[in-house]
């Protein structure tokens, strides 16, 4: 009985799943990565719209044939954060990280990870995160 209750108190502490927790109504999800954004300088921008989400795979899509097809969300449930890292070889790789959660605010920030790559191409690499609708201010940190 004792090996089963430390064994349980040893997985409670040591899980990370709510590491990436946004909120307690759902974590941050990613939804879509590619290489390719059109965009050269790094950019972190939120999505609140269809429209916008549109306008966003317009740019993506420019020289794409056939394009990446635009995702199905709910706006009313759901907010698209989207990371472009800007243009650089292909041994940079980010992400974003929830580093602040307060009443009125979320913050997160871009990480980077070196990556040992052979082939140094140039590349200009996006991902869409997708986040729960709140009332809570979005904020990145460089």
């Amino acid at each position: 009985m004792k090996n089963l209750l430390l064994l349980l108190l040893v997985f409670v502490v040591s899980c990370k799943g709510q590491k990436n927790m946004i909120t307690s109504k759902g974590p941050i999800v990613l939804i879509l990565e590619d290489n390719y954004s059109g965009l050269t300088k790094e950019d972190n921008f939120i999505i609140k719209d269809q429209k916008s989400l549109k306008s966003f795979f317009l740019k993506i899509n420019k020289t794409r044939k056939p394009g990446i097809p635009v995702p199905t969300i709910d706006f009313k449930k759901e907010t698209l954060v989207v990371l472009c890292s800007g243009e650089h070889q292909n041994t940079l790789n980010s992400a974003l990280e929830l580093i602040l959660e307060t009443d009125e605010e979320i913050q997160l920030k871009t990480i980077y990870n070196k990556e040992k790559t052979k082939e140094k191409v140039i590349v200009s690499p996006f991902k869409i995160y997708k986040i729960p609708v709140f009332d809570k201010e979005i904020t990145f940190k460089k």
